[in-house]
């Protein structure tokens, strides 16, 4: 029998508000007041369905050894035609707002069930799908908070997102300079959406832009949104990195110190600089290169609908894919008929400041320097 859009809404109608998914293991906080509904819409119980005791360890200590298969299970039934996941670590044992989320695993679509609407059995019903991850290697040992993220596919935009404390064991504690700097550039930030102004696309298994290095594909293909596609539009007030377009596979910096190491302000603080001046693969793929210049709009710019001193805009634009660079430093896209959030260009690199149908990237005078010196010196050795 083919499901049709409507019987599919009606489907998912009010006999389901009690029945949706929550992670059954890694065995969640405070697991007895955890209930099966999604995220508030107005992000208040972000993250981790904040409420009275949300952080209170469970009886069940969740270990997990890095390099082991580790399960993740749910249980529910309103499964809304599945979705995409993701896997997630934070070093704050109370996370926030502003905790950095490093992303180890992503599932992009068939999650939490590759299925075409709903299962049935209520909300105590056990998902028959298991799903498996790792701890990476560019892990260290110690006490983290996991997160399991979904959108759903089918019905009303929204974000699910349980918690669970895990320690982590297995890894060294002390690495060469070199190692985790690779570790920390390995882990792209944890995708929000549905809960802070940007709303994904109903209908589609929607594509993380930084998914990570450890990505499963298990729903149907049809279903899967096309590559370089947005996977929300509109502008984000809180979390993940400010790219939206899919197709990257790795993200901004965060520390991956053991939760033990440093509180949760400490290290939310300490990271912030970084974030200013770092700019992820993930957006360097998004911005137009030095040798390719973005594609002619039809229309010239329309003002900036508001903007601040140093030339970053904000709210409604047109038309549809103007570029604004930023100070020659960054750049933002009218996408949506919002202004994305500014991302830096690659060091090394400048554009002209102002908007622009059309954008072209090239080398800063002391990155020409650079080159020409090394050059010089390859040439030298050569004779």
């Amino acid at each position: 029998m083919m499901f049709t859009k409507s019987m599919l809404a009606a489907v998912l109608g009010a006999s389901l508000v009690n029945a949706h998914m929550k992670m059954s293991h890694p065995v969640p906080y405070s697991a007895d007041s955890l209930n099966n509904s999604p995220l508030a819409a107005d992000g208040s119980d972000f993250p981790c369905k904040l409420r009275s005791n949300a952080f209170q360890a469970p009886t069940q200590e969740n270990k997990m050894a890095i390099g082991e298969s580790q399960k993740l299970t749910f249980e529910g039934s309103a499964t809304h035609g599945g979705g995409s996941c993701q896997v997630s670590l934070t070093t704050d044992k109370e996370p926030t707002k502003k905790s950095e989320w490093k992303v180890i695993k992503s599932y992009e679509g068939g999650c939490p069930a590759n299925v075409e609407g709903n299962m049935g059995g209520g909300e105590t019903a056990t998902d028959p799908t298991t799903f498996n991850f790792t701890i990476p290697s560019g892990i260290e040992a110690g006490k983290y908070t996991l997160a399991w993220t979904w959108f759903n596919r089918i019905g009303n935009r929204e974000m699910y997102m349980n918690c669970a404390p895990i320690t982590v064991t297995g890894g060294s504690s002390k690495r060469s300079e070199e190692e985790v700097e690779k570790r920390d550039t390995k882990f792209p930030p944890m995708f929000v959406a549905n809960v802070n102004g940007c709303t994904t696309k109903e209908g589609v298994d929607i594509r993380f832009p930084q998914p990570g290095d450890d990505v499963d594909q298990a729903g149907n293909p049809s279903n899967l949104a096309p590559q370089g596609s947005e996977a929300c539009t509109g502008t984000a007030k809180f979390g993940g990195s400010g790219a939206t377009s899919s197709g990257s596979d790795s993200g901004s910096s965060a520390s991956s110190a053991p939760a033990d190491s440093a509180p949760s302000a400490t290290s939310s603080a300490s990271a912030a600089p970084a974030a200013a001046t770092t700019q992820s693969p993930a957006a360097q793929s998004s911005a137009p290169t030095e040798s390719q210049a973005v594609p002619s709009a039809s229309q010239a710019p329309a003002p900036a609908s508001s903007g601040s001193s140093e030339g970053t805009l904000s709210g409604s634009c047109s038309p549809e894919g103007t570029w604004n660079c930023i100070a020659g430093s960054s750049f933002q896209r009218c996408a949506g008929g919002q202004w994305s959030t500014s991302q830096q260009l690659a060091s090394g690199t400048q554009c002209s400041p102002g908007q622009s149908a059309e954008m072209s990237i090239s080398a800063t005078k002391q990155a020409r320097m650079i080159s020409a010196m090394r050059f010089r010196k390859r040439t030298v050795i050569g004779e």
